[in-house]
């Protein structure tokens, strides 16, 4: 204490004879404290500055965790290609949405996205970026179900192709028969095609067609080539002359080869009895007509006693075939009825003008009484300007069969061809 606290006491010489002794101890605890309470508050700020520096040093390490980088993938600022691309993508977006959306009859938007072409038909590399950007854009919208690229693909080859280019009233008619005939459930609302070229100074212009694929194409329709079609356009722009010039290179030359079509019938036997082969099997061939006149029967009921097979399958590539219901029209039902005759089946599951290629037919079955299932694996040939006929039986003997004549189940396939695409006899 200095003197002059001296100099005011009373007493004059201590100020504990001024204070008394509680309250001089009070007074020194409450000094204490105030020092204990800035202590306590200089490590708080200290703790805190060195938490916000972590957080800082982390936000820079890791890009992606740094608000500023929360638009563009690769963990910076987008970039103004980046904006007018996402811009885009969403107009597209609410475009298909407007145009297709139902909530009562289409809940969900269907759609086939194919790469982006130049003017020729040929796929760049722009174009297969964009689609792929945009099929991921509208995965991740609930509202949108988006085909896989394996899935587009194969619909292209069904129609003799590998890209698929500007499409007009008959193309998209061939597309719809192709598909809907290979892919009955394919539930497809919209295809989405683009082309892409060289704009304005450095940037990219971008074409998008929105074509509604259940559109219904008559004869007038093919006249005047009317689809249903909506078409939006945009300039994107790049960074540099070298970029746009890459942006526009080939990755894959549009073919189109004449499609060869031929007839594939699928018959079956599905009662469980085993077919057997008669001699007039050879007869068949794809370079003659059929010798319908000249056979009685081609396929005949084994004598075996038999059961009927349990959960019989039959598949088409991907394709899981149903028996086909015979109302049809009077041809059609004589046909069927012929076929039946000729074959002693008793089921018509396929029978369409499909592409003249190799297809895998996938049969099987289960065994109830030991509840072990069978299946066979099949490659059909189907040939140009022909007719492939497909029989198949499901043997199913009975426990006397088993038995006495050591049979065991088993499914056979026979296969017969034709030239020509009709089977009535002449």
């Amino acid at each position: 204490m200095n003197s002059c606290f001296f100099r005011c006491c009373p007493y004059g010489s201590s100020p504990r004879k001024w204070f008394g002794n509680e309250a001089l101890e009070k007074y020194r605890e409450d000094r204490e404290g105030r020092k204990g309470e800035g202590r306590i508050m200089r490590k708080t700020i200290s703790w805190s500055l060195t938490v916000l520096l972590v957080m800082l040093f982390g936000s820079l390490i890791i890009p992606g965790k740094c608000p500023a980088a929360e638009g563009s993938p690769r963990g910076g600022m987008m970039t103004e290609q980046e904006v007018a691309a996402e811009k885009f993508f969403s107009s597209l977006e609410a475009t298909l949405g407007e145009k297709f959306f139902d909530y009562r009859k289409r809940p969900t938007i269907r759609v086939a996205i194919f790469e982006f072409t130049d003017e020729t038909g040929n796929v760049v590399k722009s174009g297969r970026e964009l689609a792929d950007k945009l099929a991921k854009h509208l995965y991740l919208k609930p509202q949108f179900d988006v085909l896989s690229q394996e899935k587009t693909n194969l619909y292209l080859k069904w129609n003799g192709l590998n890209t698929l280019g500007k499409v007009d009233a008959e193309s998209l008619r061939r597309l719809q028969r192709r598909i809907n005939t290979m892919d009955p459930g394919n539930n497809l609302h919209a295809l989405v095609m683009g082309e892409v070229k060289k704009g304005v100074g450095r940037s990219l212009s971008v074409s998008v067609s929105l074509i509604n694929f259940q559109f219904k194409i008559g004869a007038i329709e093919l006249e005047k080539n009317i689809i249903d079609r909506l078409t939006l356009t945009t300039e994107i722009p790049f960074p540099t002359e070298q970029a746009l010039q890459e942006a526009t290179e080939v990755v894959l030359r549009r073919e189109t080869g004449f499609l060869e079509e031929g007839r594939l019938l699928i018959l079956a036997n599905t009662r469980g009895n085993a077919l057997l082969q008669t001699e007039y099997v050879s007869q068949f061939s794809k370079d003659q007509p059929f010798p319908w006149a000249k056979i009685p029967y081609a396929l005949t009921l084994g004598k075996e006693e038999v059961i009927m097979p349990d959960q019989i399958r039959i598949g088409l590539e991907k394709l899981l075939l149903t028996p086909l219901s015979l109302q049809l029209d009077a041809g059609r039902r004589l046909e069927y009825y012929f076929l039946h005759g000729k074959f002693a089946t008793n089921e018509v599951y396929f029978d369409e003008i499909v592409p003249a290629q190799t297809y895998h037919l996938i049969t099987g079955f289960l065994d109830r009484k030991n509840n072990e299932p069978y299946s066979e694996l099949t490659e059909v040939q189907v040939y140009p300007g022909a007719t492939t006929i497909i029989v198949i039986t499901f043997y199913m003997p009975n426990e006397r069969e088993r038995i006495r004549n050591k049979q065991t189940p088993r499914i056979d396939v026979f296969t017969l061809f034709g030239k020509g695409m009709e089977v009535l006899p002449n």
